[in-house]
């Protein structure tokens, strides 16, 4: 009998853990991704030529709010919501999704460094390529954050399956 209540004792201390985990990892990335729909705004409104560039319209003195500029940021904080919802949902395809594509952005790191230092043409500001490479940084740590959950106590920290 006191074997099973201390076998109850550790199965709910573990539980516990795994709910911690789970709301930490839920919080940060909901945190994160509220962080990068801010950003696109705020570049949106600072230096709207990022978004010209990137989408290779040709600039408007006129026109400082291209309207496919617009659109494409709206569709990036509708992509964005969609994210949150999936993780607050614990979509499992959304973990591995995001784990891969944190992972793959150490590759962002050597790209920007390379294009300041002249390797490559970039036609970003400065500041915007430090920026991009900052949120890599963080994105690989949340990386290899989320390989050592998974480890521990399988996707989400929503137990390991057996």
């Amino acid at each position: 009998m006191v074997k099973r209540n201390e076998a109850r004792m550790i199965m709910h201390d573990l539980q516990h853990q795994q709910m911690i985990v789970q709301r930490r990892l839920e919080q940060v990335l909901i945190a994160f991704f509220a962080v990068c729909a801010l950003f696109v705004v705020v570049v949106y409104v600072t230096a709207p030529s990022i978004y010209t560039q990137a989408l290779m319209l040709s600039p408007a003195p006129t026109d400082r709010y291209p309207f496919p500029a617009t659109v494409f940021l709206v569709a990036l904080l509708v992509f964005i919501a969609v994210v949150i919802v999936g993780v607050m949902r614990h979509w499992r395809w959304l973990f591995w999704l995001l784990l891969i594509a944190f992972g793959f952005s150490i590759l962002q790191i050597p790209a920007t460094i390379v294009q300041l230092m002249g390797g490559v043409h970039g036609s970003f500001p400065a500041w915007y390529s430090f920026g991009r490479m900052g949120v890599a940084l963080f994105e690989v740590g949340l990386a290899v954050w989320m390989i050592q959950i998974y480890q521990h106590h399988g996707v989400w920290a929503m137990g390991k399956k057996n």
